[in-house]
């Protein structure tokens, strides 16, 4: 009974969702800026009641006052499709996310509709077509949130941080705030080995059955840390891939570093 609850609330949501994103889109056919910053606010709203749906307790760390910041570009480990939710329930943004995504079922078409920029790195001309998108958001106040590992894990492998689209936001001279996502309990039981992958998402995992088995549980504890917010400057080459790379690795050990206290 739970599970059909939670799924009819849901797919009410992401219907309705669409309606108002269609409608958005109508409305501001002539203002793409503010459509961009209109749907960051939407996606927001969206989380927030699908946190209090899901069950999750998000309990935020900030080690200063990024929350009500804008323009920022927000940087985050990956382990599961939940992270995006979580951290989308505590800031407005547009996310960064795989071409895949557009193909799945009624939630690609909201995903599409909620302006998300698409990563094809196959194709090096379309990754710069990609990073304009993200340096036009930031430099019109909108906050995006990437995933730099470029896949969700088990939490075991560290892997490294790609850099590309770090010319955004050192070409836009914006902050970024690393993020550092780290789930608790499952249904009042600390995260463990044998529990983990309740909520962890990675690898062949399929997502429409570990969405139902998340629908199935009652409750689960989330920290977010908002961690201290990098400031760019605008001397040097703003173009260079070793700022690209240092950033990539800095924010990666502030995450690392976070994970492990």
């Amino acid at each position: 009974m739970r599970i059909f609850l939670k799924a009819t609330l849901i797919l009410l949501m992401i219907f309705l969702f669409i309606a108002v994103l269609i409608l958005t889109r109508c409305l501001f056919i002539f203002s793409r800026k503010k459509r961009v910053l209109f749907v960051s606010y939407l996606l927001h709203i969206f989380n927030k009641i699908l946190v209090w749906i899901l069950g999750i307790q998000v309990i935020v760390h900030k080690e200063e006052n990024n929350l009500k910041a804008r323009g920022v570009f927000f940087v985050s480990n990956h382990y599961s499709y939940i992270d995006g939710i979580v951290a989308g329930s505590v800031f407005p943004f547009i996310f960064i996310g795989k071409t895949d995504l557009k193909n799945w079922p009624l939630l690609g078409i909201m995903i599409i509709l909620s302006e998300t920029v698409f990563v094809n790195r196959v194709n090096i001309f379309n990754i710069k077509k990609e990073i304009e998108r993200v340096k036009f958001l930031l430099r019109n106040n909108v906050n995006t949130i990437l995933f730099p590992e470029g896949t969700s894990s088990d939490g075991k492998n560290n892997i490294t941080f790609k850099s590309s689209f770090f010319a955004a936001p050192l070409q836009s001279e914006c902050k970024i705030v690393p993020l550092t996502i780290e789930y608790k309990k499952v249904n009042n039981i600390k995260i463990n080995d044998s529990n983990k992958d309740l909520v962890y998402w990675y690898g062949d995992m399929e997502f429409f059955p570990h969405f139902l088995g998340v629908l199935g549980l009652k409750r689960i504890e989330v920290e977010l840390r908002v961690n201290t917010a990098l400031e760019i400057n605008n001397t040097g080459d703003q173009n260079s891939s070793g700022k690209r790379k240092y950033l990539s690795q800095l924010t990666q050990s502030i995450i690392r570093y976070q994970q492990i206290q």
